[in-house]
């Protein structure tokens, strides 16, 4: 099968694919890279990385079988990582697929990474206290039969085959032609399986990137220090140009973008990791004396307001809901207006099979309260909304509850601590019913995200199918579309995101956002990702330190 038609986004060419990664012009290599950020990455547990600043940062400490390798000025293709190349459709029907990886990738304890190592990584996404991370792989592999992980069912994952020391396949039940894409995903990091803790490994993971954690002080700091058997001829993706980053915790967005701005002392090495809130962004747009150190870029993330069907199951109240919502007043609230743009599709605009359909619910940008309350024909339904802890969200879960409100709903604003947040809504049978989520497709094709309503993937835990919609005919058409070629499948991904929105109601698409925020002076190589829409950092520099 011819993988999918995105131009020169998969790295054909065995070539590209090799290391060293290429050179960034102007880099230095030493000193000290400061990131400032709003609290503690969810995730430093490979598996179980799926938040977009935890990528980031995992780039640095974890290889995959995959990554995308982006230039910083909107180009990207996908390369081979711990494999020579984004690997191979033996039969040609994506249904088997044989990686081979590199020799010479080490863990920091000096050991070599092997099949074995990262089919651990693999099967240890499968346990259900660790199943909050990517689940493609995952509800692919569990085609083959039930498996629930290494802890309980040995390592043997029904589909995965280590061949030799440095060689994989994976075989699937239907076709996936978009695999080479999912094993950039974390799922596929290696775990030596001896130094596997379970839930607990997050606190000390074997780091196969060029950097390992020296400390980590949980909601204040996170120390790296170079991996020292990382050898850059294996990479063709990451540098390690500064000799440590330290991750600053707990910055408020607008003071890490006031210090970076400031440039004093080791502010001028710093990066501030969160958008500025909207005062200061308009602050920072308005200096031109900034203008070479200010990110002010278009991201693929989508804010959206995501429904629990399984609990507000009468198609008349999502509706409703869809009316009431006050997209404006949110986007305000979090943003502001020059930070984000609204939208009402399901796929953002940049994804392959986006079309730009009438919205079903035409409520303006304030919501529609009458619109919703005829549609409530005087009921006054119960909403119980989770919200993530923090000004940033909380302002803009208060905004949603008031829309919801005035159109006659009765809300409960409930605050979660930010690590419990995706590992509550992901477990089936939560008491919520609705929740703000940032999403983008997790790789280009629309596949990821629409996918995600299928409803046959549901288990107790780990759902990417947060909104729980298990509807016969929507489960049909994802199975059949996923099975045609990208090429043929746009326009049915597009056709299937209408009928969605029209029909079922699983989410409401909100805004989209702009990425506004300042490094320090001495800053170079840190570029907004146009995959994740937050910094990345492995090009990173840093000036005459």
């Amino acid at each position: 099968m011819t993988p999918p038609a995105t131009g020169d986004v998969i790295a054909l060419d065995p070539a590209a694919s090799r290391g060293p990664a290429p050179a960034q012009p102007g880099a230095r290599r030493g000193g000290t890279l400061h990131i400032l950020r709003d609290g503690e990455y969810d995730h430093l547990d490979p598996q179980r990385s799926y938040t977009l600043q935890s990528l980031a940062i995992g780039h640095l400490l974890f290889r995959t079988l995959t990554m995308f390798r982006e230039d910083g000025a909107g180009g990207r293709v996908l390369v081979g990582d711990l494999a020579e190349t984004p690997g191979r459709d033996l039969d040609g029907d994506g249904r088997r697929w044989e990686f081979t990886l590199r020799r010479g990738v080490r863990f920091e304890d000096g050991r070599e990474v092997t099949a074995a190592d990262v089919a651990h990584g693999i099967a240890r996404s499968f346990a259900p206290e660790i199943s909050d991370g990517p689940t493609h792989l995952r509800n692919w592999l569990g085609e083959n039969g039930e498996y629930r992980g290494p802890y309980q069912d040995g390592p043997d994952v029904p589909g995965l085959e280590v061949t030799g020391s440095h060689g994989l396949v994976l075989r699937f039940r239907d076709p996936h032609p978009d695999l080479p894409f999912a094993v950039s995903q974390p799922t596929t990091a290696p775990v030596p399986a001896d130094a596997d803790t379970g839930a607990d490994y997050g606190h000390a993971p074997v780091a196969s990137g060029p950097y390992r954690i020296a400390e980590h002080v949980p909601g204040k700091r996170l120390t790296l220090v170079r991996n020292p058997y990382w050898d850059a001829a294996t990479d063709p993706v990451r540098h390690d140009h500064p000799d440590r980053v330290e991750i600053e915790m707990g910055v408020e967005h607008g003071e890490q973008n006031r210090r970076t701005r400031a440039d004093r002392g080791i502010d001028a090495y710093a990066v501030a990791e969160n958008n500025a809130p909207e005062s200061v962004a308009a602050e920072l747009i308005a200096d031109p004396t900034l203008a070479g150190r200010l990110r002010r870029d278009a991201t693929p993330l989508v804010w959206y307001l995501a429904v629990n069907t399984a609990r507000v199951t009468d198609l008349d109240v999502r509706r409703a809901i869809a009316h009431a919502v006050d997209r404006s007043g949110i986007r305000q609230n979090m943003l502001g207006e020059a930070q984000g743009r609204l939208v009402h599709t399901l796929l953002p605009a940049a994804t392959i099979g986006h079309r730009d359909y009438p919205d079903p619910y035409p409520a303006g940008e304030h919501g529609d309260p009458r619109a919703a309350a005829e549609l409530l024909a005087g009921r006054s339904p119960e909403l119980r909304i989770l919200c993530r802890s923090g000004d940033y969200f909380m302002a803009g879960g208060r905004a949603l509850a008031e829309s919801l409100d005035r159109a006659g709903f009765r809300t409960e604003l409930v605050e979660i601590d930010r690590p419990s947040h995706n590992a509550t809504l992901k477990t089936q049978g939560h008491p919520y019913d609705l929740y703000l989520m940032c999403m983008a497709a997790d790789w280009p094709g629309a596949s990821t995200l629409l996918g995600m309503f299928d409803g046959r993937t549901i288990g107790p835990t780990g759902n990417d199918n947060f909104v729980y919609l298990d509807d016969p005919g929507v489960n049909a058409e994802i199975e059949r579309i996923g099975r045609l070629p990208a090429a043929e499948a746009a326009a049915e991904w597009a056709a299937l995101d209408e009928h969605l929105l029209r029909d079922h109601v699983p989410m409401v698409a909100l805004f989209s956002y702009l990425h506004v925020a300042l490094s320090g002076s001495k800053v170079g190589g840190v570029f907004t990702s146009s995959f994740l829409g937050t910094p990345v950092y492995y090009n990173a520099y840093v000036e005459e330190f």
